[in-house]
Parts: structure tokens; C-alpha cells; sequence
């Protein structure tokens, strides 16, 4: 699904890497009239690969949208991640090796950069919020919509929908906000599903490619997005699964042996948060902030082995490294 792809045309002088902050808005005033000149040539349009949409998903976080190890999680380490562009990345190591490396992950312990640890009160209240929500969520209609909204929508209002997709800047206004609070509370179910369904300003409508259960499946992924769904899934998805259940097979692949009942993460079901206490939780949050150290998370719950080769796939066609 490459239509919105068209609207965009040449992404130049497009963010390179980290995910970039909302372009601004130029002054109003009218400038003088300059010489008519030649259109530059557009270069060719292409469709995101699934590779590429998984890459940005899960791995740019750290690694950044083309691999340079400058994403934003990247800017809270004491330890820089490490360039994917790096020709010897493919050479060294087996196609198996590098599956198994991005499956189970890497005890690495990076620790945090003690001032960039997001540890306010109001992040510790978002983090809760979302953790609430997460047993009342209707999982397999929410993950149909990320689908979806990875093909359609991340270039330009990015994996959290803060309008800082890779493609946002080539736009003529920065794109809407989808995570913001405000923005969530003044829509509802249906606004959203008009708005991708007839399409907005320079957003196409996606009626004529988009079954009605399509839209519904990205509605209620939108309704996910929020600062406490990117906290989350940033820096808790790895242990605690996307939906809150954490994935025991990969942690007893990743470490070696079984985990026994109280070595595992809880599962943040309804039976759990109806014996926690706000209080209870916050005081778990902020105890994770100060562990104050991440490694390189396992995805043996969130992708499979063909996923993690189209993964590759994507970073092999990549330029090398000069």
C-alpha cells in the first residue's frame, strides 16, 4: 500500500537518522517575486518494504531510521549503539547469527545517561495510564491497525504519531499530533474514521484502498497512541510484551534456562491491576527508572524468524558506510 507515498514527492533535505522535530512554520509575509526556474526532476517513488517498516518499528529507536546509531532512545545512553551501516556487519557474522542476535537480544547493560532518564512525575503518570488500559484493549483489532498504520501512515506522523515521521518535513504544514491528549479527547471514533476514510489538507483519503474494517483496525490503534504507549513500548515491550504478557519462551531462550513463576515479569492482566494500587504502581515505575541501565531488547515475541531476514534485507541494500 504505497499510495500515500504520492503525495510526498522528493524528500529532500529531509532529517537524516533521528527522528526529526516538527519542522516550523515561515512567516506569512508576502516576498518579492523571484525568477521562474526549472522544477528539479523527481526521483523515482517507491514502496516501504515490510523490512523496512519492521526496521523502524522496532529497531530505529536506537539505531535510527537509516541505521547510524543515532536514534532518540540513542540521545539517553551513556553508550552509543553501535552503527548498522558497517559493511563487516554482514561479513562477520552468518544471516543465523545475526536472526538469533535480533530474536533473543543481548544482555548488553547499557546504562543510562544518569540526566536524560525520563523520570518526572507526569511521564511516571502516563506510564501508569497506559498500564491500566492494557487488559481493556481489543488486541488482534489493535494490531490489524498498526499494521496498517505502519504501510500508511509512519512516514509522516511517525511510529508514535507525533508528526516526526521520515517523511513529515517534505510536507508544507508539520502533520497533526495523533498522540497528544488533548488532540485524543477533542475526536471521537468516528471523526477519526472520517478523516482517514475522506483524508485532510494534504492527507489522501484511503476509502478507495481500505476496507471499512480496515479503518476501524487503524481507529482503534490510534486510540492507542499516547505518551505513555511510546514510554512503554520503548523501554518496557521487550520484558513485558506489547499487550502486557510477558513472552516466557524468549526469555528462557535468551538466558538460557527456564525462568521459574518468580523470576518472570507479571503479566499485567486484569487479575494484577485490580490487586495494585495507583500508589503501587508508581512506586514500581519509578524503582524500574532507577535500574538505570538497558540492553538490547529480545523481539522472540514480537517478530519471527522471516521478519528479522526481510529486516536484514533492508539493511544489506543500504548504502555502506564511507
Amino acid at each position: 500500500m504505497w499510495w500515500v507515498v504520492l503525495v510526498l514527492g522528493v524528500v529532500a533535505g529531509c532529517a537524516r537518522g533521528a527522528l526529526p522535530a516538527h519542522p516550523g512554520v515561515g512567516p506569512t509575509a508576502q516576498l518579492p517575486a523571484e525568477p521562474l526556474v526549472a522544477a528539479p526532476p523527481v526521483p523515482p517513488l517507491r514502496k516501504f518494504t515490510q523490512g523496512e517498516v519492521s526496521y523502524i518499528r522496532h529497531c530505529a529507536g536506537c539505531h535510527g531510521w537509516e541505521g547510524w546509531g543515532n536514534g532518540p532512545v540513542a540521545q539517553q545512553l551513556e553508550i552509543t549503539p553501535p552503527s548498522l551501516r558497517r559493511p563487516e556487519l554482514f561479513t562477520q557474522h552468518t544471516e543465523a547469527e545475526l536472526v538469533a542476535r535480533i530474536l533473543l537480544g543481548k544482555d548488553l547493560k547499557v546504562p543510562f545517561a544518569p540526566a536524560a532518564v525520563p523520570n518526572t512525575e507526569a511521564e511516571v503518570t502516563a506510564l501508569l495510564g497506559h498500564l491500566r488500559r492494557l487488559p481493556t484493549l481489543t488486541w488482534d483489532k489493535v494490531h490489524a491497525g498498526e499494521d496498517v498504520y505502519d504501510s500508511l501512515c509512519v512516514s509522516c506522523h511517525g511510529v508514535y504519531g507525533r508528526g516526526d515521521g521520515p517523511l513529515a518535513s517534505a510536507l508544507p504544514a508539520p502533520p497533526r499530533d495523533l498522540s497528544s491528549p488533548p488532540y485524543q479527547s477533542q475526536v471521537n471514533d468516528e471523526d477519526l474514521f472520517r478523516i482517514i476514510s475522506a483524508g485532510k489538507g494534504a492527507m489522501p483519503g484511503a476509502k478507495d484502498v481500505l476496507k471499512a474494517e480496515d479503518l476501524r483496525a487503524v481507529v482503534a490503534f490510534l486510540r492507542v497512541l499516547s505518551p505513555g504507549y511510546e514510554f512503554y513500548d520503548r523501554f518496557c515491550t521487550s520484558c513485558h510484551g506489547s499487550e502486557g504478557r510477558p513472552p516466557a519462551l524468549a526469555f528462557q531462550e535468551a538466558f538460557g534456562t527456564p525462568l521459574g513463576q518468580e523470576e518472570r515479569p507479571p503479566a499485567f492482566d486484569q487479575a494484577y491491576m485490580q490487586t495494585q494500587t495507583d500508589e503501587h504502581l508508581r512506586v514500581w515505575i519509578r524503582h524500574m527508572l532507577k535500574e538505570n541501565h538497558v540492553g538490547m531488547p529480545h523481539f522472540a515475541g514480537e517478530l519471527n524468524a522471516e521478519q528479522v531476514r526481510q529486516i536484514l534485507t533492508y539493511l544489506r541494500n543500504l548504502p555502506p558506510a564511507s
